[in-house]
């Protein structure tokens, strides 16, 4: 197991006591216990007086768990031995040690995907602040969006054109062809034949001017790009072809 990945325990000044009063003398003691029972510790003066001063936690001071198993046993026969340490148990030798929690590696993203990803960004929020201010601009607000939502919308207002047209036409010739007969009586089959040719050509005449009609309509409604704004998009285009073209020779 790596050393990044291992749980380790700081130990506390109660527990580096016991450690250095009781265990010093141990047999097969960890290499981590052994360096808190036998550490370099500096003496400092304090009120007139020489006393012992623990050094600071490092590294090599850390305990992992199988270190608690070694003290577990080793608490575990001193209290059945009945010497003064019989009331000692590890769980209050362990008020005050500090848990230190292994951090998960940091993983550096790929420059070329963050840069990716920021265009991308870039390019989402100019187009949510284009819809955004669409309804105060005078020019846009004539054009039709780039949605996926609009370009259906009008997919389904020319597919409804397209068959009420069928519709009306079938009507005027069912018309023609039977709807006369039914009112004024028997009539030959070419007459009538001509009759249902005659109301369907008819409506179908009405039904294209009609339709003509609203599509100038439309198309008036749509004012024209201006011609900055042709010339920028004309820029853009050009730009990104020579980018283009530079990277596929650089490759």
């Amino acid at each position: 197991m790596a050393e990044s990945n291992v749980i380790k325990v700081i130990p506390s000044v109660q527990l580096k006591e016991f450690i250095q009063n009781q265990l010093v003398d141990t047999e097969n003691i960890p290499e981590r216990i052994r360096q808190l029972s036998n550490p370099q510790i500096p003496l400092r003066k304090r009120g007139g007086k020489a006393t012992l001063s623990l050094p600071e936690t490092t590294s090599q001071s850390l305990l992992h768990a199988e270190d608690f198993h070694w003290l577990y046993n080793q608490v575990k026969k001193l209290r059945e031995s009945g010497n003064e340490s019989s009331g000692i148990f590890l769980h209050k030798l362990l008020e005050g040690c500090e848990i230190v929690l292994p951090q998960p590696p940091v993983t550096e993203r790929n420059p070329e995907l963050e840069a990716r990803i920021q265009r991308l960004k870039k390019e989402q929020e100019d187009r949510e602040y284009k819809a955004m201010t669409k309804n105060v601009d005078n020019v846009r607000i004539r054009h039709p969006d780039d949605s996926i939502g609009y370009q259906m919308k009008m997919i389904n207002s020319h597919i409804i054109a397209v068959v009420q047209f069928i519709v009306s036409v079938g009507a005027g010739f069912t018309f023609g062809f039977l709807g006369v007969q039914l009112m004024v009586g028997s009539l030959d089959f070419g007459f009538r034949l001509l009759l249902g040719v005659a109301c369907a050509l008819t409506i179908a005449l009405a039904e294209i001017y009609f339709l003509a009609k609203k599509l100038s309509e439309e198309y008036e409604d749509v004012a024209p790009l201006p011609v900055q704004s042709v010339y920028s998009a004309t820029k853009q285009i050009v730009s990104k072809s020579s980018e283009v073209s530079a990277k596929q020779h650089r490759d």
